[in-house]
């Protein structure tokens, strides 16, 4: 039986990351993609802005998943709004246990909303109880946290440990340029590390590792297995990547051999 798994997120326009790297993430490490699309970004006067969809879209989106699918994982991305925070917790609450569920909290509003960031933040922290893992970039580790700028390793794995400790989650800390991954679980730690790539290709890569730990939870891999081929698939991914124009970037697809 060909394994099933979701992502549910933004719509990116450009090609480089969200929806569309999920789903040719899943597709080139077989398993099965489908979607529920949350928001568009598009763009506005030189910037990008995010147009959420209608709550009751997203619902009717999430009602035909459950009513038609049996899922073997679920990535969730971007949520645009508090609504469909609320929305997806429930999607969560009601499937816990039943597949592995990845969160990759994006948090793609401006930094002078502030109101915004507070009432986003608590929102999606609202979340964690329900998910398996969650995977911020130093950028949302620094939010989730209530840090300072994190630039060293030390810091960095100082606000994993304080997210883990405070939200009782499972906490991988994607280092960027840095090519170093903190993972904290209870009392323990764990650094990943691998080579790093000069290309610039790397638009999307959030989005292209957490839905690869969902296709791997999903074929039964562990987590630590899934999250250090997620690592290597990552790299290849940027590695092989092409620029479309001077939007961005997209993946290209993998052979099988890559994608491993």
């Amino acid at each position: 039986m060909v394994l099933k798994t979701l992502t549910i997120g933004g719509s990116d326009t450009w090609g480089g990351g969200g929806i569309q790297t999920d789903l040719r993430t899943f597709e080139q490490l077989d398993v099965f993609g489908l979607s529920v699309l949350t928001c568009l970004a598009v763009e506005a006067v030189d910037d990008f802005v995010i147009r959420p969809l209608p709550v009751a879209l997203v619902e009717e989106q999430l009602q035909t998943i459950e009513r038609n699918f049996e899922l073997a994982g679920v990535k969730i991305g971007l949520l645009a709004d508090l609504e469909t925070v609320s929305l997806v917790q429930d999607f969560c609450q009601r499937n816990q246990g039943r597949f592995p569920i990845i969160l990759d909290p994006v948090m793609a509003f401006k930094e002078t909303k502030d109101a915004l960031q507070r009432d986003y933040i608590e929102k999606i922290k609202a979340l964690f109880p329900y998910v398996d893992l969650i995977t911020p970039n130093r950028r949302e580790a620094q939010f989730l946290s209530g840090s300072e700028e994190l630039t060293s390793a030390e810091e960095l794995s100082f606000a994993t440990e304080q997210i883990a400790k405070k939200t009782g989650v499972k906490v991988l800390v994607t280092g960027g340029e840095s090519g170093i991954d903190t993972y904290r679980e209870g009392s323990i730690t764990q650094s990943f590390t691998g080579p790093i790539s000069l290309k610039k290709t790397n638009h999307g890569a959030g989005c292209c590792f957490s839905s690869a730990i969902c296709a791997h939870l999903a074929q039964g891999f562990s987590l630590i297995e899934s999250i250090e081929k997620s690592k290597n698939h990552v790299y290849q991914s940027i590695e092989n990547g092409v620029i479309v124009g001077e939007a961005g970037n997209v993946w290209r697809p993998k052979t099988k051999k890559e994608s491993v």
